[in-house]
């Protein structure tokens, strides 16, 4: 088989792709590093919402990936935390085709076998927990492959854990994936665990990046106090470059399933949000938006592993409650 590292493949999810990084596939390059906080930093550097769109007629396909950190986590599966899943898309949609299940820090699986040589295209979701260190796409010697050309639209999401994907059993059943399968748009995933604190640290970052707009989902991460002291200044953070003057700026309630096990009134802390988004558009901010969630998880607890962390039933009803409101605002999506 002939292979294909991080040199030659073409990754969807990056912010900055062009810029150096010291892992190929960590969500932010090097140069923005002393702007954020180590928490922040070190989960910038696993592959939570990163993909590798290609075509190839290949009868089989080969993936040797490493990683830099073999761990585990008591609430989530190996093949979320740092296993890759291969989607493969035919008759207008994506489709599910296998997982590369990890055995340990340096992985080696067929991931794709047919007995047919035809043209095909691929997605390939990689891990949302870790840090990949090396990633090859093999094919065989007498095929092609062929790097897929980037969605031109961009949605820039920022949040926790549950926009990191946590605990999707595997990563293309984080909602973010969904959403990027199910629609045209590039998806950039800034979760990171813990620490959706609602940073102006962060809205630099995203006033750097050329989005259609902007999903901020920090509601778990935060108390009625940081809300009402950092909403604003989010904003006005986000707004402070020509590529983001005027984009569309989303809030997202936290769905009351968490109410399940945390010792906090979700409702105070939406309507905290609200006020914050209504007194921005009242001092002049203009397209924010905030989209409501009662109910967007269901009412039959099924969906968490834990009454905080979606499970992949969570995480499928949130992406098309996402999805269901976003066609509603007039923002084009």
């Amino acid at each position: 088989m002939k292979f294909f590292d991080s040199s030659t493949l073409i990754a969807q999810g990056l912010f900055e792709p062009s810029l150096p990084r010291k892992y190929p596939f960590q969500r932010i390059p090097n140069q923005f590093q002393k702007l954020l906080r180590k928490e922040l930093w070190n989960f910038s550097q696993n592959s939570a919402g990163v993909s590798v769109t290609f075509q190839t007629n290949s009868t089989k396909i080969r993936i040797q990936w490493k990683i830099k950190k073999d761990f585990q986590m008591n609430h989530m599966a190996n093949t979320g935390i740092k296993g890759l899943d291969l989607y493969q898309y035919k008759n207008d949609s994506w489709y599910y085709r296998s997982t590369g299940i990890p055995i340990s820090k340096s992985n080696d699986e067929i991931i794709f076998e047919n007995k047919k040589t035809k043209l095909r295209k691929f997605r390939l979701h990689l891990p949302l927990y870790v840090t990949l260190t090396d990633l090859k796409i093999g094919v065989s010697n007498d095929c092609k492959f062929l790097n897929s050309q980037l969605d031109s639209k961009n949605i820039v999401f920022y949040g926790t854990s549950i926009t990191q994907g946590g605990c999707a059993s595997r990563p293309g059943l984080a909602h973010t994936n969904i959403i990027s399968r199910k629609t045209s748009y590039n998806c950039i995933n800034f979760g990171f665990d813990g620490n959706g604190h609602l940073e102006t640290s962060v809205g630099q970052l995203l006033s750097k990046i050329k989005a259609n707009f902007y999903i901020i989902d920090c509601l778990p991460n935060v108390d009625m106090k940081l809300i009402k002291t950092n909403v604003i200044p989010l904003i006005e953070s986000i707004r402070s470059s020509h590529n983001s003057i005027d984009k569309p700026i989303i809030f997202v309630e936290q769905p009351d399933a968490h109410d399940n096990y945390f010792d906090e009134n979700i409702v105070e802390k939406n309507m905290v949000l609200k006020q914050q988004v209504q007194k921005a558009k009242k001092i002049g901010h203009e397209n924010i938006y905030l989209i409501e969630c009662k109910g967007s998880l269901g009412k039959d607890n099924d969906a968490t592993v834990d009454g905080i962390h979606y499970n992949d039933i969570g995480y499928a009803r949130f992406a098309k409650h996402l999805i269901t409101e976003l066609r509603k605002l007039n923002i084009g999506f």
